[in-house]
C-alpha cells in the first residue's frame, strides 16, 4: 500500500514540477510550486522505500524432490 501511494505522491511531484518549469519559462513562477513539488517526491520516496516488499524465503515446496537432484540457487544462500 504504501508503495502504490509512494508512486502516486513522486507522480504528482513531477508534474508540479514540470508545472514550475513551464512557469518558469514564462516570467511567472512561484516558488511554493517547486518546493511542494520537491517535497512530494522526497516524501513518495521515502515512502517507496519504505513498502518495498521483503526478500522472498526460499520455496518450501518440493524441497525433498530439491535434496535428491542437488543443489538450487537458494541453497547457496543459506
Amino acid at each position: 500500500m504504501l508503495y502504490r501511494l509512494g508512486s502516486a505522491l513522486i507522480l504528482i511531484g513531477l508534474i508540479l514540477l514540470v508545472v514550475f518549469l513551464v512557469t518558469y519559462q514564462e516570467d511567472s513562477m512561484q516558488t511554493s510550486t517547486l518546493l511542494s513539488g520537491l517535497g512530494l517526491c522526497i516524501v513518495g520516496l521515502i515512502f517507496r522505500r519504505r513498502g518495498q516488499r521483503r526478500r522472498q524465503s526460499p520455496p518450501t515446496r518440493f524441497r525433498t524432490v530439491r535434496r535428491f537432484l542437488g543443489k538450487t540457487q537458494y541453497d547457496n544462500e543459506e
